[in-house]
């Protein structure tokens, strides 16, 4: 019990940053395309986990090293699809339909690895896409692009999720991730390169705050608090924490001035939410495509 609530606290804390980064990475397009910032947040992320601990790639088979390379691949599309989705949503809904890469994660291990999806799976995917639809009808203000673009890019991290649950063991975690983060900053940087302006370069301490915030907090720090606090606590608590991530991020986006989610944006958001909490409490078996849950891994 002693150890029970400073983890939930913890964890919580994650939670919150992770829903901080929708609202974080939306400001910052307005000096950095999506490209570009997300080169420079893969980069440093990807700087200080090569420092931490560096002979973690080395350990890596070459079966490993590909199917890291793989997850970069998965990581760099899903975020640039969401990223740029950003631009043409608002925060709260695109922290919402993120979420939905929860739910799209058993579809992906039955389509890709074979797997079954059990009932649960099934209701749960239901439950998703009506909330999708009442959030989309509930919308005034942001485009259709934006949320079809994010919705993409939830598939791209369901398949992500989905390849670290059948990839990743407690020995090659770390160094899968940081291959597959050093993957990840390359595709982005090709891809900024590859446009009219090139890789733009942070002109302002705030947009370089946030490429810091995002790149050290968000993802270095924030998967060690993870990754402590679930040493501490079951499963199924460590889940129910985890689906806040969107309400964080809408949140924290009303209270900073956003507005256009309206009543059914949020009732949408709810049902979005129910079946990412269905998805990992509901009942499955063995052999069915979302157990072991997602957060274990």
């Amino acid at each position: 019990m002693k150890r029970t609530v400073p983890a939930i606290a913890a964890l919580v804390a994650a939670t919150a940053v992770w829903g901080s980064t929708f609202i974080v990475t939306k400001d910052s397009l307005d000096e950095l395309d999506p490209a570009s910032f997300l080169t420079w947040r893969f980069g440093i992320g990807a700087v200080v986990l090569l420092l931490v601990r560096p002979r973690a790639v080395t350990l890596l088979n070459r079966a490993d090293q590909r199917r890291s390379a793989a997850l970069g691949v998965a990581l760099a599309a899903g975020f640039l699809l969401q990223t740029t989705g950003l631009q043409h949503t608002l925060a709260g809904v695109s922290g919402f339909l993120t979420g939905a890469a929860v739910i799209l994660t058993p579809v992906v291990a039955a389509v890709f690895f074979k797997e079954q999806v059990g009932a649960a799976g099934w209701a749960a995917v239901a439950l998703s896409a009506v909330g999708i639809g009442v959030l989309a009808g509930g919308l005034t203000a942001g485009s259709p692009v934006g949320a079809a673009l994010t919705l993409a890019g939830a598939a791209c991290f369901a398949v992500h999720i989905t390849g670290l649950s059948q990839w990743a063991t407690r020995e090659n975690a770390l160094g899968m991730t940081t291959v597959s983060v050093v993957v990840a900053a390359v595709i982005c940087g090709v891809v900024a390169a590859a446009g009219v302006d090139g890789i733009t370069v942070p002109t302002s301490a705030t947009a370089w705050r946030a490429a810091a915030y995002l790149g050290i907090v968000a993802t270095c720090i924030g998967f060690a608090v993870q990754a402590w606090a679930q040493a501490a606590l079951t499963a199924t608590t460590a889940a129910v924490v985890m689906t806040m991530e969107p309400f964080f991020a809408a949140v924290l986006a009303v209270a900073l001035g956003e507005s256009g989610l309206g009543w059914l944006g949020w009732a949408g958001g709810l049902l979005i939410v129910g079946g990412m909490t269905l998805a990992e409490l509901g009942p499955r078996e063995c052999c069915d495509a979302m157990a072991p849950r997602v957060e274990c891994c």
